[in-house]
């Protein structure tokens, strides 16, 4: 397992515009030509941990958390995804409308670039563009 750095660009396009934009150390390894990267973040409300993983394959992503919130959902090109996200507070349907998916690689970077529409509980919420950045630590 190796450590890289994950950075997360975030951009929601609704009624208004949010950006959130997020950094951590992460676990890396790789099974075939699926790669996996591991990590933990805190909320900064109450402060409850939870940890993502990414599968990326050459045309998908998978996310999926577990901790604060639980989530699962899958970026691929021209699909549509479900999902649930739940918190502490409640539970929210999630889908997913994958507009556009792009990996650019090398041998020690990858960045990953997708727009989606996100619907929440059956209603469009907002454009999102997504852009995960992924570099060695050292």
């Amino acid at each position: 397992m190796n450590k890289v750095i994950v950075k997360i660009n975030s951009k929601q396009k609704g009624s208004e515009e949010n950006v959130v934009k997020m950094e951590a150390v992460a676990n890396h390894h790789k099974k075939g030509d699926i790669s996996y990267v591991i990590y933990k973040e805190t909320n900064l409300v109450d402060k409850q941990e939870t940890s993502t993983m990414l599968k990326i394959g050459k045309d998908f992503l998978a996310l999926t958390r577990s901790g604060g919130v639980k989530q699962q959902q899958l970026f691929a090109k021209g699909k549509v995804s479900h999902s649930d996200y739940e918190t502490p507070y409640g539970k929210l349907h999630m889908m997913v409308k994958t507009h556009r998916f792009d990996i650019i690689s090398d041998v020690k970077h990858h960045i990953i670039k997708i727009d989606y529409a996100l619907y929440i509980n059956d209603s469009w919420q907002s454009d999102n563009e997504l852009i995960i950045k992924i570099k060695p630590a050292n």
